[in-house]
């Protein structure tokens, strides 16, 4: 039956009871309160007493509309006020009539009918708008923390850069310090060696050979000394080049702090956005029934996706000298490690709902961790998606051959692409909330053909 002819057969029901079978009630406390309408904030109009016949004119809301000799008004309907019957033997005794006003009737509950229909569509549309903005702010939180990330990351680098050419514009200026006060030593020594002459200092000695010899070396003197101050001059090319630098990486920092400045304050708009739409569906029972309507529709989606993406044949291992395993993926259930350090907070299977009492599927666990907790490979593989999934956030898959794949979502930081060669126990992600309604945590999946499978049964206990 559709939901158009259920709303149908309730109406028609309820405008059918109520044309043709009256109600009465009996008080069955002392002093019950009347009010003057569906409500504890209306005024007490009458009270009555146990054992007193009331008739029962409409239902509001948890709330009777009664009527007693001259007293009319509003009581709460409650199973140790009041014990209702309907009045059969009146019913039975009333001769049968056609329905005069049917043709009416059924025309209101048409148009009530619609009127309802067009209410829920209304409800549905809201929430599904409200769901879709908070898939969207946490998109866009996610892309800003990763652009806050490479900030920091740009910012720290240029500091770096600064410090080194500090330390080498540092280390030159001492040289060229050092250089100049040997340079004005060499000046006064040579200004003397002039004041003696270098033809009088030739002409003195006592034989050809140390003629000779003087002469050499005065003009290895001469040679070093024009080196020396060719290195100086150098020195000082290659420092006011630094300066220039230096001054470039300043000009470079000053920019990304205040890019950095910019998208924390746009990260921090972000977050609040999305802090209030959270606060906004776990007020509302509609909303939260739809988030969790959402959420087997994207798990539906993910098993979809994984057909998808599964690859026909097993690739080639490429990865020759590296620390893979040599044994298949099958082989290690039950040994293999844990992707990260936390709690559990879900388990693998049907899932109960406590406060909605609707049970959903979990095709995987969700471990409880800090944010940033680094996440790592359970075993050798390569990936085969790394990207955002609606519903997952942040997500990664990896193949580790023969139609074995582990699911990793929920991610802060990604540090794979796909395609990418992981190792066993190598660091691919982060801990993060990306997708999430739950705070920081790792959604973990096994699965085998695309079918989910238990990961507690794979991964080692100790």
């Amino acid at each position: 039956m559709t939901f158009r002819k259920c709303i149908y057969a309730a109406l028609l029901l309820i405008w059918c009871t109520a044309a043709s079978a009256a109600e009465t009630g009996t008080i069955k406390v002392s002093d019950l309160r009347v009010r003057t309408g569906p409500g504890t904030e209306y005024r007490i109009s009458a009270s009555l007493p146990m054992g007193a016949k009331v008739n029962i004119l409409s239902r509001q809301e948890g709330w009777l509309e009664i009527e007693h000799n001259d007293i009319r008004g509003f009581i709460l309907q409650r199973d140790d006020f009041i014990t209702i019957a309907h009045d059969r033997d009146d019913i039975a005794r009333q001769p049968s009539r056609p329905l005069k006003n049917a043709p009416q009737n059924a025309e209101t509950i048409k148009g009530k009918l619609r009127q309802a229909e067009s209410e829920l569509a209304a409800t549905r549309r809201k929430e599904r708008e409200v769901l879709e903005q908070f898939n969207a702010a946490d998109q866009a939180l996610s892309h800003t923390r990763r652009q806050v990330r490479t900030a920091k990351t740009g910012l720290t680098e240029v500091q770096e850069k600064i410090e080194e050419v500090n330390e080498r514009s540092s280390a030159l200026e001492k040289d060229i310090l050092e250089g100049e006060k040997y340079a004005a030593k060499r000046l006064v020594a040579l200004y003397k060696a002039n004041w003696v002459g270098k033809i009088h200092l030739l002409a003195t000695a006592d034989s050809f050979f140390d003629f000779v010899s003087r002469k050499e070396t005065l003009e290895r003197i001469l040679a070093q000394d024009e080196t020396f101050l060719e290195e100086l001059n150098r020195n000082k090319t290659a420092l006011e080049s630094l300066l220039t630098q230096l001054n470039t990486r300043k000009a470079e920092k000053r920019a990304l702090e205040l890019k950095l400045r910019e998208r924390a304050a746009k990260l921090d708009a972000q977050q609040q956005k999305r802090k209030k739409l959270l606060k906004t569906i776990r007020g509302k029972k509609s909303l939260e029934l739809a988030a969790l309507k959402a959420l087997r529709e994207a798990a539906l989606e993910l098993d979809a996706a994984i057909v998808r993406i599964e690859p026909a044949t097993p690739p080639i291992d490429a990865a020759v000298g590296s620390k893979r395993q040599n044994k298949p993926f099958k082989a290690h259930k039950g040994l293999l490690s844990w992707p990260v350090k936390g709690k559990i907070i879900s388990f693998f299977g049907p899932h109960q709902n406590k406060k909605f009492a609707v049970t959903n599927f979990q095709s995987g666990i969700n471990i409880q961790a800090e944010r940033g907790e680094p996440i790592r490979s359970v075993s050798d593989g390569h990936v085969i998606f790394a990207n955002w999934f609606k519903g997952f956030g942040n997500m990664m898959i990896l193949d580790h051959g023969d139609h074995y794949y582990t699911v990793y979502a929920h991610l802060e930081e990604v540090f794979k692409v796909k395609g990418d060669r992981v190792d066993q126990g190598e660091v691919i992600a982060t801990v993060g909330d990306s997708g999430s309604m739950k705070g920081p945590a790792l959604h973990f999946e096994v699965r085998h053909h695309g079918k989910p499978i238990d990961p507690l049964k794979w991964i080692h206990k100790g």
